[in-house]
């Protein structure tokens, strides 16, 4: 079974900062519980700190699908309409290539 691997970011709108970080874990506590979750990682960048990257390991792409419905994941996406940027979050799918 092949892993599904991504990078996503966040930009957060000015005055939403405090609120979108703390969703943002309460997201990846609730997501490391997930069975088909492996690795769900939540970083802000040192360049831009309104900017947050999550780094997302799941079993298969299934899982990945699975995560996107479960209620909190639906919670923090409503959650953010209107306080990122462009009510947009940036994913990157990647393909390891030391495996």
């Amino acid at each position: 079974m092949e892993k599904l691997i991504l990078i996503a970011n966040i930009n957060i709108l000015p005055g939403f900062e405090d609120e979108v970080k703390k969703a943002a874990i309460a997201l990846a506590a609730e997501t490391r519980q997930e069975t088909g979750s492996e690795s769900f990682l939540i970083h802000t960048r040192n360049d831009s700190p309104q900017t947050i990257v999550f780094y997302e390991i799941y079993h298969s792409q299934e899982a990945f699908q699975q995560h996107k419905t479960f209620a909190y994941s639906e919670k923090f996406f409503e959650f953010v309409n209107g306080k990122i940027k462009d009510d947009k979050i940036e994913v990157i799918f990647l393909t390891r290539l030391d495996s």
